[in-house]
């Protein structure tokens, strides 16, 4: 179960939040780089796994420079990277 519903949808969050199976976005710059759910993550947030729609697993770290959202459950479904 994931507390996705429960969650104001595309508000900034630190990665520690992140619940598996919470739909993503992955920005930096402001520029939209990766979207879909999340498959992993450490206990401390550090790192998650994100599986695109097109099914490629990713790994981002926090360090990474990525900004890292909750996203509603469609836009997850546009993310084809």
């Amino acid at each position: 179960m994931t507390l996705q519903n429960n969650r104001p949808s595309g508000r900034a969050t630190e990665w520690d939040d992140v619940e598996i199976g919470d739909a993503v976005h992955l920005r930096r710059g402001g520029r939209l780089e990766h979207a879909g759910r999340v498959d992993n993550r450490t206990a401390d947030g550090a790192v998650v796994w994100v599986v695109s729609k097109a099914g490629h697993r990713k790994l981002f770290h926090v360090a990474d420079g990525f900004e890292l959202s909750v996203a509603d459950p469609e836009g997850a479904r546009h993310a084809d990277n």
